[in-house]
């Protein structure tokens, strides 16, 4: 089934089920980084809040961004994270990285991430000026991780990026 819009990251195709030979319909997405950035004592995290045509309102969420075709994902987990929060790669200490990606919504989509939690290495550091794609109209903000963290935030990629968080600081994975 070839698109029928020009769409620049979305491919909709049609497949058989295996099995029944029934038609499957799924959309194929590039795969996407995430990171959960942290300040230096833990105790915040920096989100984005954007427009989300899904949600159709704009979301706080973390930094998230697709990888570019030949690009490995720890190479744009740091572009992401420069373009949308200004924090350099020298100002961030990795705490978790996933080695493969997690499947978002595995019965229509392709799409899948590679979770990061980063924290800055330093508490007084000044981001660059944002480098935003030219769909992207976002700002940023820093968020106290307590029990209001769930508070005003939709989407499911921050809230597994914070349990995933809380699960390596109580060492539970």
């Amino acid at each position: 089934m070839e698109n029928k819009f020009p769409f620049k990251f979305l491919k909709f195709k049609l497949m058989n089920h295996p099995t029944t030979n029934h038609p499957l319909e799924y959309i194929e997405k590039h795969k996407a980084v995430c990171a959960l950035l942290l300040n230096n004592n833990e105790s915040k995290t920096l989100l984005v809040n954007q427009f989300r045509p899904g949600a159709n309102n704009n979301i706080y969420e973390i930094p998230a961004g697709l990888i570019d075709p030949g690009e490995e994902a720890d190479t744009a987990v740091y572009r992401e994270i420069l373009e949308e929060t200004g924090y350099e790669k020298e100002s961030l200490e990795l705490l978790y990285k996933s080695n493969t990606p997690l499947l978002v919504s595995p019965g229509y989509t392709t799409e899948s991430l590679y979770f990061y939690i980063f924290k800055l290495n330093k508490e007084n550091i000044t981001p660059k000026p944002l480098s935003l794609d030219e769909s992207e109209d976002l700002i940023t903000s820093w968020h106290k991780l307590d029990n209001d963290f769930f508070a005003n935030k939709t989407d499911l990629k921050s809230y597994f990026a914070y349990l995933l968080y809380l699960s390596l600081k109580n060492k539970e994975l």
